[in-house]
C-alpha cells in the first residue's frame, strides 16, 4: 500500500504543478487584459463578465462531478487576485 499510495501521491503533485502553471498563464493574459483596458480607460471590473465567468465555470463543475460551490469559491479568489493584478498595472 505504501508504494501506491506514493505513486498516487506523485500524481496529485504533478497535477498539482500543471494547475500552477495553468493560473501563472493564466494571470499572464490578465495582465495583458489590465494593459488594454488601461489604454481604454475601461474599468478593471465587469460585474457582467464575472457573473457569466461564474454561472458558465459552476455548470461544466457540475457536468464533470464536481462541486458548483467549490468551483465559484475557486473562482472568486483567482477573480480578486486578478482584480488586485490588473489595479498594479
Amino acid at each position: 500500500m505504501d508504494k501506491k499510495l506514493e505513486t498516487l501521491r506523485k500524481e496529485i503533485d504533478h497535477i498539482d504543478k500543471e494547475l500552477l502553471e495553468l493560473l501563472a498563464k493564466r494571470m499572464a493574459v490578465v495582465a495583458k487584459v489590465g494593459a488594454l483596458k488601461k489604454e481604454k480607460h475601461a474599468s478593471i471590473i465587469d460585474e457582467k463578465r464575472y457573473e457569466e465567468l461564474l454561472q458558465s465555470k459552476a455548470m461544466f463543475a457540475e457536468k464533470i462531478g464536481l462541486s458548483k460551490e467549490f468551483i465559484r469559491q475557486i473562482y472568486a479568489l483567482i477573480h480578486d487576485y486578478a482584480v488586485e493584478l490588473q489595479k498594479k498595472i
